[in-house]
């Protein structure tokens, strides 16, 4: 699958669910910036697996480091944050009739 197809469908299911899709642009520093304290490298080599932060001293796997600066800037940019990563209690469970497709959730903002 190639990327544009990968795009659409996150586009597709996050509508489909309720979900909020955050494109962020493919020169964001996500690997440049460190995750612990937010400094920024001027250059990171590829082959740099490991990304280590002059300025704090923070040691972590590139990858790691790239993936939790993601998640703040989704954080940051969401409507809402969930209270808690517990699943949801579905509808006929609790009495009500819904359709085997459809999942209900309670999200509570802050």
């Amino acid at each position: 699958m190639g990327f544009y197809e990968f795009r659409r469908q996150l586009e597709y299911k996050s509508q489909l669910y309720g979900s909020k899709l955050v494109i962020v642009d493919r020169f964001y520093p996500s690997s440049k910036t460190c995750s612990n304290c937010g400094d920024k490298k001027e250059s990171l080599l590829l082959s740099e697996r490991v990304f280590y932060c002059e300025k704090c001293h923070y040691q972590i796997d590139r990858d790691l480091n790239a993936a939790k600066n993601l998640e703040k800037l989704g954080q940051a940019m969401a409507e809402v944050t969930p209270v808690d990563k517990s699943e949801p209690t579905p509808l006929d469970e609790t009495g009500s009739k819904i359709d085997s497709n459809q999942v209900i959730m309670s999200l509570k903002t802050r």
